[in-house]
């Protein structure tokens, strides 16, 4: 029976197969190629942004289209202010456009373009420029009062400047030379505060806060003295680029001033004779202030380093004074006798804050080693913060900060500062605030200290506090040379295994750029 099934299956095969042969030539053919009356939507589209505002526009390629169309708009996918439109070949994919302004939303879209079909549907994506601000690594150069040449990254879309104040707005256009460029030059702007914006249209792609500052400009040469005595409270006397500024020492200065040089080379300011620069008036209170930027104050008699050293820029003896603040910003202060502040006592004298920032201080108490950066040493002798930052101290023969008695300090902050040979002679202190009551405590953060190996036998000690006195050191190195025979910090810093020749390319000269990989602390003005 089986048998039977077998032969019948086998003869319906037979047949079934004949009856396909006979019909092959009547069959449809199969379709080899479908046809569409649009051509295919980009896909894969995407956008990637490098140097703030260049964004790189990619998409998938798909065959039998001749172009693509990239339109961008200033928007979130609404496209209702396309800034740029181009016709895209399928070989210049990536493509690359540079955006008008940086932090700022856009969109883009994408279709395709063919001869023998309708475009493409759209796609769209939405996107976002990184932050920038065409100021950076550019200076603003005061060159005249009330005048400036402000620089960015030439080349790049801008229309204007705009200078905002609290009161009021004032644009100026940039011109197609002054845009390849990246320099604008400006002249009688008034004094104020500003935030300077560098403008494409509406966008911002460049913003730096500058104060303009200036009420008489001193030529150089000029009596400073008399320049002083004729200023009114709160002026601000500017002095020339490079100009040298002598004047009969030991001056009270009797009202609130800043003396500040104009951009460029410090301005050397010195004395004629006298055995300081300045008394700090005794009408001067807490409101008040005397300020001193971007000078090179020299110690050396008629600025001639053959002569002899005044003892420092303020030496108060028995002078009654109570000021608010007395700041030295970007100077370079050098060669001073004994101090760059000493407070004497017999009359009550206090001194706010005292404030040292982005300066160099260079071959500090030769002539006298017990004095100090800052020194007070009696309890009517006081200044409540001291706050040194930024700066670069090196070649000392006295204490970096003696503050032996003070009854109303809040704090000693020492930070982003470079040491070397400070102090570098026998008996020094780093710091002596033996007795002070310093409330908050010392602080020394984010400095290197450099050599204080002095002599074959060196007695050179780190900071004596009185007990119970905080002494903080926070991320601060040393290098191989930095010694402390007593009141030791050493182990407090993280060591550097090199010495200080091995670390800095010309310290004994003043060059603290680093051989190697810097080290990301110390004054910043060397990484």
């Amino acid at each position: 029976m089986n048998k039977i099934f077998k032969y019948i299956g086998f003869l319906a095969g037979i047949v079934a197969l004949f009856a396909l042969n006979a019909c092959e030539d009547n069959i449809s053919p199969v379709v080899e190629e479908l046809k569409f009356d649009r051509v295919f939507t980009p896909l894969d589209l995407e956008a990637k942004i490098s140097n703030q505002t260049t964004v790189s526009i990619s998409w998938g390629f798909n065959k039998g289209i001749d172009s693509y169309v990239v339109e961008i708009s200033d928007d979130s996918l609404k496209f209702d202010n396309i800034i740029h439109t181009a016709s895209v070949a399928p070989d210049e994919i990536p493509y690359i456009y540079d955006l008008p302004a940086g932090d700022s939303q856009y969109s883009a879209r994408v279709k395709g373009v063919s001869s023998v079909a309708s475009d493409s549907k759209w796609n769209n994506l939405a996107f976002k420029s990184l932050p920038e601000n065409l100021f950076n690594r550019h200076d603003i150069i005061m060159t005249g009062l009330n005048e400036i040449t402000l620089s960015w990254l030439g080349g790049k879309a801008v229309t204007s400047v705009l200078f905002v104040s609290a009161t009021d707005e004032t644009s100026f256009d940039i011109s197609d030379e002054e845009l390849e460029a990246g320099v604008k030059y400006f002249s009688d702007l008034p004094n104020d505060v500003y935030e300077i914006r560098l403008m494409n249209g509406d966008k911002v792609r460049g913003f730096q806060d500058y104060t303009m500052e200036g009420d008489v400009l001193i030529d150089s040469g000029a009596d400073l003295a008399a320049a002083i005595a004729a200023a009114s409270s709160g002026d601000v006397i500017m002095l020339e680029a490079g100009g040298r500024y002598g004047f009969i020492g030991d001056m009270t200065i009797d009202k609130s001033l800043k003396i500040k040089g104009l951009d460029g080379e410090l301005p050397a300011v010195y004395t004629t004779s006298g055995d300081r620069m300045f008394y700090i008036g005794s009408s001067l209170t807490p409101s008040d202030s005397l300020v001193f930027e971007k000078l090179h104050m020299s110690g050396y008699v008629n600025f001639d380093e053959n002569s002899s050293k005044i003892r420092g820029v303020f030496d108060m003896e028995s002078e009654a004074c109570n000021i608010g603040a007395v700041k030295f910003l970007s100077c370079e202060l050098n060669n001073m006798g004994r101090q760059i502040m000493r407070l004497r006592g017999g009359s009550d004298q206090t001194v706010d804050q005292f404030i040292i920032d982005d300066c160099i201080i260079h071959d500090l108490g030769s002539s006298s080693g017990s004095y100090g950066v800052f020194c007070a040493t009696e309890t009517n002798t006081n200044a409540r913060i001291v706050k040194i930052s930024n700066t670069t101290l090196d070649q000392f023969v006295c204490h970096f900060i003696r503050y032996d008695d003070a009854t109303a300090c809040e704090s000693i902050i020492v930070e982003n500062c470079t040491f070397n040979k400070v102090p570098f002679k026998s008996g020094r202190y780093l710091m002596d605030v033996r007795n002070a009551v310093i409330s908050d405590g010392v602080y020394v953060n984010n400095c290197i200290f450099g050599t204080t190996s002095y002599g074959d036998d060196p007695s050179i000690s780190g900071i004596r506090a009185a007990d119970g006195t905080t002494v903080a050191i926070n991320n601060t190195y040393a290098t191989t040379d930095f010694v402390n025979s007593g009141y030791s910090i050493v182990e407090m810093c993280m060591p550097l295994g090199v010495s200080s020749t091995s670390l800095w390319t010309d310290p004994d000269n003043g060059d603290f750029t680093f051989f190697g990989d810097a080290v990301e602390a110390g004054d910043p003005r060397w990484y």
